[in-house]
C-alpha cells in the first residue's frame, strides 16, 4: 500500500478509536499548570519539535472578558500545552482537548462536549527527532452540527460524506539531519484526494527558507517562507500591486463583451487572502453588489498562487503571529483601489463602476464604507444608491 494511503487509513482508525478516549481528557488535571489565552486556536502540531513547541499565534496578555469566544491552554513546565478548552458563547458549545507526548510521537485529540464527537485528531511521528509523518482530521463545525447524531453514531455519517470532514496527511524523507522532501494528500469539504510533492529549500548556511507544495497539475503553493527583511507594510504594498496587476491582465484577456459594472475581490478573512475575481457587466441583471452570489462560479477568475509567493506565505504567517488580521483586509482594499483607478482607462466601464474587496461573511454590513476605501467617489455612491445597490 502507498505510504500516504496507509497514513490515511490509519488516521481513520485512530480518529474512530479516539471516541473511547474522553476519559483521558477528563482525568488530566488543570490545576498546577500555567494557563494562556488566545482568540484563535494555537499549537498546530506541524510547528512541534522535541526542543520547542511555538504557539504559532498571538497569546492574549490577560484573561478575556466573559461572554467572548476564546481558547485556553494549560502548559507544562516545558511550555508545552497539555489541556485545551474553548466555548462558543452564542451557540453554547464547548470543546476540550488533550496533548500527549513521547519520543516517537505527539498527539492532539479534541472533543465537542455536547455531541461527544471527536471534532479533531492530529498526530506527528518522529524519527531521530525529525518529523516522519503528519496526520490530521477536522470535522465540519467542530462536530457540533451533524443532523442530531451524537458520539459513535456520527462516525459512519462523517466517514461517508466528504463534506463533513477535512483530512490532511504528509510523509517526509530526511538526510543529514534535515527534511529534504515530502509528499502530501488533502481531501474533504467535497474534494476527492489531492496529491502533491513537498520541496524543501535551504540557504547555504542550512537555514530552511521555503517549503513549496507542488500539485499534480503543476501548480505551486508556498507552505512556508522564512522571515525576510521586508516589513509587513512593504509586503502588503507589493502584494496589493501584484494582485491589481494580475487582475487587470486577467480582465483584459477574459473576452468581455459588455462594459464592466463592478469587480469584486472576494476573500475569506484569516484563511485566504488571495482573492477570487468576480466581474459583473452591464449585461448582468444583478440585484445588488453581492457578486459572489449573483455571478456563476464558472465565470470567476482564479489568480495563480505561485504568482504571489513567497510574499503571500510570509505575509499571512506574520499576520498570524500578531493576529492583526486587519492588515490582510487593508492590503486587498488597496488592491481594489488600484483596480478602480486603472480599469476605466483600459476597459469599457458602465456609469458608476467600482472595484471592491470584501469578505461578505464578516463585512457584509460595511459595504458603503468599504466602497469608499476602494475608491468609490460620492457621485459613484449616489449612482449605486439610485440603482438600489446601497441601503
Amino acid at each position: 500500500m502507498d505510504g500516504l494511503e496507509a497514513l490515511r487509513e490509519e488516521l481513520w482508525k485512530r480518529w474512530q478509536k479516539a471516541f473511547d478516549r474522553w476519559g483521558e481528557i477528563s482525568a488530566t488535571p488543570q490545576t498546577g499548570l500555567r494557563a494562556i489565552y488566545a482568540r484563535a486556536p494555537l499549537f498546530n502540531l506541524k510547528g512541534y519539535t522535541p526542543s520547542r513547541f511555538p504557539a504559532g499565534g498571538r497569546v492574549l496578555s490577560m484573561t478575556p472578558e466573559t461572554g467572548s469566544s476564546f481558547w485556553t491552554y494549560w502548559l507544562d513546565d516545558k511550555g508545552r500545552p497539555i489541556r485545551s478548552t474553548c466555548r462558543h458563547p452564542t451557540n453554547h458549545f464547548d470543546w476540550q482537548g488533550l496533548f500527549q507526548y513521547s519520543d516517537e510521537e505527539v498527539e492532539h485529540i479534541e472533543f465537542c462536549v455536547q455531541t461527544e464527537v471527536v471534532s479533531g485528531y492530529a498526530r506527528m511521528t518522529l524519527r531521530n527527532g525529525l518529523p516522519a509523518s503528519y496526520q490530521r482530521i477536522e470535522i465540519d463545525g467542530g462536530g457540533s452540527h451533524l443532523g442530531g447524531r451524537r458520539g459513535k453514531d456520527a462516525i459512519a455519517a462523517i466517514a461517508g460524506n466528504p463534506h463533513f470532514y477535512w483530512m490532511h496527511v504528509e510523509e517526509y524523507e530526511s538526510e543529514d539531519g534535515r527534511i529534504v522532501r515530502g509528499r502530501a494528500s488533502f481531501e474533504g469539504k467535497g474534494l476527492s484526494p489531492q496529491l502533491s510533492a513537498l520541496d524543501y529549500r535551504y540557504a547555504a548556511n542550512g537555514k530552511l527558507m521555503q517549503v513549496v507544495r507542488i500539485n499534480k497539475d503543476g501548480s505551486r503553493f508556498t507552505e512556508f517562507a522564512a522571515r525576510s527583511k521586508s516589513s509587513v507594510k512593504a509586503l502588503a504594498a507589493k502584494l496589493s500591486e501584484k494582485i491589481a496587476s494580475s487582475t487587470m491582465e486577467a480582465l483584459k484577456n477574459s473576452g468581455l463583451d459588455s462594459p464592466l459594472q463592478a469587480i469584486e475581490l472576494s476573500y475569506r478573512s484569516v484563511t485566504e487572502y488571495l482573492p477570487g475575481v468576480i466581474a459583473a457587466t452591464e449585461r448582468d441583471a444583478i440585484a445588488n453588489l453581492c457578486l459572489v452570489l449573483a455571478i456563476a462560479p464558472a465565470r470567476w477568475i482564479t489568480l495563480q498562487n505561485e504568482d504571489f509567493e513567497p510574499e503571500m506565505a510570509e505575509f499571512t504567517a506574520r499576520l498570524g503571529e500578531t493576529e492583526q488580521w486587519d492588515g490582510g483586509s487593508k492590503m486587498l482594499r488597496r488592491a481594489a483601489l488600484l483596480v478602480t483607478k486603472l480599469v476605466p482607462g483600459a476597459l469599457p466601464t458602465a456609469e458608476g463602476f467600482v472595484a471592491f474587496a470584501i469578505d461578505w461573511e464578516c463585512e457584509g454590513n460595511d459595504l458603503k464604507s468599504i466602497l469608499k476605501q476602494c475608491g468609490a467617489s460620492p457621485a459613484t455612491l449616489k449612482k449605486l444608491a439610485k440603482k438600489g445597490w446601497l441601503e
